[in-house]
């Protein structure tokens, strides 16, 4: 839960607004969903990454600074125009794409990747509460680098005017716990 912009993580598992006795599946609950105790503005700080200036939705934030989990996934509604300059601003060509679905099937390292599997790690997709369409084609872009070299891969998704952008870490460069 969140208690003004922060977890509190008691134990390594979520709570409200205190201590909680917690049964032992809410503890399997917790080993699946991680618990970051940091607020936005620490974990934003320490990747180096600010929001885009322009009227901003966060629908989804999570991330760690603890190694070696270190990690930040969000999403965020924007307009369109806000967008695209904020993954320019990220060193994000444009022009080259990624497409979703894929084309055909995709080697990564010994194992191959569907066209269809999703583009996220199953917990940022969970947390995203995203489903995307097979039969749409959507963009994503990799290079979207912070100062402090951390890497996101990032998904758009038109929502009308609007487009909501996500963004899952992968290489996170130079990011340290209170950076």
């Amino acid at each position: 839960m969140h208690e003004r912009g922060r977890m509190r993580c008691v134990g390594g598992l979520r709570t409200g607004s205190g201590w909680r006795l917690v049964a032992l599946s809410a503890l399997a609950a917790q080993l699946v969903t991680g618990c970051a105790s940091e607020s936005r503005e620490e974990l934003l700080r320490a990747f180096a990454l600010e929001l885009p200036a322009c009227p901003t939705e966060v629908t989804s934030f999570s991330g760690t600074t603890s190694w070696p989990d270190t990690k930040l996934a969000m999403s965020l509604t924007v307009s369109k125009d806000c967008a695209e300059q904020y993954l320019k601003d990220h060193g994000v060509d444009m022009a080259k794409p990624i497409h979703w679905p894929a084309s055909g099937p995709s080697i990564q390292g010994s194992v191959t990747l569907s066209p269809t599997d999703p583009p996220f790690q199953d917990k940022a997709m969970k947390q995203f509460d995203l489903t995307l369409d097979p039969s749409k084609r959507y963009d994503m872009f990799r290079g979207f680098t912070t100062p402090k070299e951390a890497e996101f891969l990032v998904l758009l998704v038109p929502e009308g005017a609007r487009t909501a952008v996500y963004m899952e870490s992968g290489a996170t460069g130079k990011v340290k716990r209170n950076g």
